[in-house]
């Protein structure tokens, strides 16, 4: 009968099916760790440490969610620090004339144990700042676990001031210096060795989107010969040439870890920031280069900082909320061209 016949095929189908499902290798569990770092005195305006909080209520974790269907989602909470008396006493003796070097330190040192941890339990890791004074820890944690590791940088600002060169004393504007066995020898008070043994070496460290830079950075950066594209280069040879510059650069083998500045966007995308300059990355710029990254598929580490939620209107702080959360969506996984997964694919039947 024409229902038997029916039932007959369904049932084929069903154990085609079934069989393709069975014997199709599992893929193996894409994991986040997820840490908010709510340091706000690596600088003095105040606001960045609401940061971590306000993405998680502007659907952090929904919008990564959606950007990569099996993608498992771990979020850590907010790191929790302390000063102790020796960083104290650092502090006065050594470097008191850095703002709040005490506490930087104390964040830092709690942070390269938080990132250990994530990296243990996950196969990539989320530190949302806070201010950029954290990306000495999220690195040097990074580099403990995975010492064979590349740095992408990408910022308006160099951030490899040392304590001696610093005019303002904000030691967000120092912590590439803690990581680079070249300037090790000027922080030789702040116990590195013990605390981020794993150097990064000069050349797997790459900066994208430089236009603010001190000048004793510019001079650190050609002394030392580390590699950097600031905004005059990338107009001048474009984003695609400046991506393939970066990847070339980098060792093919290593894992990846990127730091993003939100400053690195020009303010019209991302007006809420403590140190905004003009003339800076697009946001479609800005999701290319992320792209490029995540396509490598060694992207193991990612810092997202800089925005403050105090600083201009609502519509400012909303559309720098926006920009911060294109830019994750497409390193963890959204692709403009389109992507589909868990889905029917028979739906236009059999070829």
């Amino acid at each position: 009968m024409w229902w038997n016949r029916k039932f007959v095929s369904r049932s084929l189908r069903l154990h085609r099916l079934k069989s393709t499902r069975s014997t199709a290798p599992r893929k193996p569990e894409q994991s986040l760790g997820i840490i908010g770092v709510p340091f706000a005195k690596g600088q003095a305006k105040q606001g960045v440490e609401l940061a971590p909080d306000l993405l998680r209520q502007s659907s952090l974790r929904q919008v990564l969610q959606s950007s990569h269907d099996d993608l498992v989602i771990r979020d850590y909470g907010n790191l929790q620090y302390a000063v102790d008396e020796p960083l104290l006493q650092q502090q006065r003796v050594h470097y008191h004339h850095i703002r709040n070097y005490a506490d930087f330190m104390a964040c830092n040192r709690a942070l390269i144990e938080q990132v250990k941890l994530m990296l243990v339990e996950n196969t990539q890791f989320l530190a949302i700042g806070g201010d950029h004074a954290i990306g000495f820890g999220s690195v040097a944690g990074h580099l403990q676990h995975t010492p064979n590791l590349s740095l992408v940088w990408i910022d308006a600002h160099a951030d490899i001031n040392l304590h001696s060169t610093s005019q303002s004393g904000n030691i967000h504007g120092m912590p590439v210096s803690f990581l680079l066995e070249q300037l090790r020898n000027t922080w030789q008070h702040a116990g590195l060795q013990e605390i981020a043994p794993n150097c990064l070496p000069k050349d797997q460290l790459v900066y994208i989107g430089l236009r603010d830079i001190d000048p004793y950075e510019a001079f650190i950066l050609n002394k030392v010969g580390i590699r950097y594209y600031a905004m005059d280069t990338i107009d001048r040879v474009g984003v695609p040439k400046i991506i393939e510059m970066t990847l070339d650069a980098l060792n093919p083998q290593n894992k990846i870890h990127v730091s993003f500045d939100i400053d690195a966007l020009d303010s019209n995308v991302a007006p809420s920031t403590g140190t905004a300059v003009r003339g800076g990355l697009t946001l479609r710029e800005g999701i290319s280069i992320v792209e490029a990254l995540r396509d490598t598929e060694r992207v193991q580490g990612v810092d997202l900082v800089e925005i403050n939620p105090k600083l201009g209107s609502e519509r400012d702080v909303r559309t720098t909320v926006e920009s911060g959360l294109e830019i994750l969506k497409s390193m963890f996984g959204y692709r403009r061209s389109g992507r589909w997964s868990n889905i029917d694919t028979g739906i236009l039947g059999s070829d």
